[in-house]
């Protein structure tokens, strides 16, 4: 008996023993479990309760730089770039993106793919009364403007698709008048004054005129042949702290800056377009108005200038130089926004200021450079003894524009 309680006993507790660790795993519903498991070395036990830190990003990688290689700067590029400004916002003699200014007695122009001419043989009033022009696309050759008035004692200029006839043998003769005509010779109006022959963004000047202590203040004229304002004559320091009027009627004017330039005796002077009065700039410049490269840009002794501040900008080095040269007319210069015309030795080249390369030589007409003008960056007008011609320079094609009578 005693042995079969000790055997009950036993399986008890073992049945016991076996419930205990079966349940040890079990919980109700919604219960955590008590078991706990040892992390691993690399492995950070997760509190569901503790707020983990925000992820920090990585800075962000910057995009790889394009494989092209960087445009070398140079002098060429930075000439370039003064280039670009002056033909982009400047005023200068051509067709540009904003004005075409012309002197239409001195070249022939382009404007809108006609060509506008005033010497096509004849006599010599007869050439400076009328104006005549060549349609490319059309092949149509007409005289365009005519006029009554004797400019043989005036100029013939264009401003963005006017004519404008100075016709005056003295500036402060009683009988001068100024004439304004489109590109068919329709008037446009007219004033019985002499309006000036200075061009630039603002209007036309007519500068102060007059002899010695007799000089007459200026005045400044609108496109339109409106009169904005009057400019008063410069003054300069003399000795015992006196001024004298400074005689800019036969001095040297031109456009820069969106306004005038002008040299009077040995000083620089600018005009303020706010208050039209003549502004001492101090020691002029001794760059020639000759030469003109683009705008206020000068070339002289194979190198280009500033013609405001003095400062050289470029030297040509190897370069052809600017085929106007340094004593020139400018119906030879061009600049087109991105390359320039060179010559040396009468021989034509563009040339590249991005890379200083220049293309190979360029099929001209063989004629002196003085019965040559440069148009655009495809065309040139040459006339001899039989007529005027028109020249693909890129292709060294010609057509007639008009043969003289013989």
């Amino acid at each position: 008996m005693k042995r079969k309680t000790i055997a009950l006993l036993l399986a008890l507790m073992m049945c016991l023993s076996l419930l205990s660790a079966c349940g040890a795993d079990s919980k109700p519903d919604g219960e955590p479990s008590t078991a706990t498991t040892t992390p691993s070395p690399t492995e950070q036990p997760a509190d569901e309760n503790k707020e983990q830190p925000e992820e920090t990003e990585e800075p962000a990688q910057k995009p790889e730089e394009s494989e092209e290689p960087a445009q070398e700067t140079h002098a060429g590029t930075e000439f370039l770039a003064l280039l670009q400004e002056e033909w982009s916002n400047g005023f200068f003699e051509g067709e540009g993106p904003r004005h075409t200014y012309n002197d239409a007695v001195r070249q022939p122009f382009i404007y809108k793919g006609v060509v506008y001419m005033h010497k096509v043989g004849g006599s010599n009033a007869d050439f400076r009364n009328s104006i005549y022009s060549y349609d490319i696309a059309a092949k149509e050759y007409k005289e365009s403007v005519s006029t009554t008035l004797n400019s043989s004692n005036g100029n013939i200029f264009f401003m963005d698709g006017s004519f404008y006839y100075i016709n005056v043998t003295a500036p402060n003769e009683i009988d001068s008048k100024s004439v304004r005509y489109d590109c068919n010779g329709e008037l446009l109006g007219s004033v019985q004054q002499h309006i000036g022959h200075i061009f630039f963004e603002k209007g036309i000047l007519r500068p102060n005129y007059g002899w010695g202590d007799d000089l007459k203040p200026g005045s400044l004229w609108s496109y339109e042949l409106e009169k904005i304002a009057e400019s008063p004559i410069p003054q300069r320091e003399v000795e015992h702290g006196l001024k004298k009027d400074v005689d800019m009627g036969q001095d040297q004017f031109f456009a820069a800056d969106g306004t005038l330039y002008a040299r009077g005796y040995d000083h620089f002077y600018r005009l303020n377009t706010d208050t039209y009065q003549w502004e001492d700039a101090g020691d002029a410049p001794q760059i020639p108005d000759v030469g003109i490269f683009c705008g206020k840009y000068a070339t002289k002794n194979g190198k280009v200038f500033d013609r405001v501040t003095e400062e050289q900008v470029f030297e040509y080095g190897e370069l052809y130089p600017a085929a106007c040269g340094d004593w020139a007319d400018p119906q030879l210069c061009y600049f087109g926004g991105d390359k320039y015309l060179g010559c040396k030795d009468g021989e034509y080249r563009w040339v590249n200021l991005k890379d200083l390369s220049m293309s190979d030589p360029l099929p001209f007409p063989d004629v002196h450079e003085s019965q040559l003008t440069v148009l655009n960056d495809t065309y040139c007008v040459y006339n001899d003894e039989y007529g005027w011609f028109l020249w693909n320079y890129n292709d060294g094609t010609e057509e007639t524009i008009v043969l003289f009578d013989k």
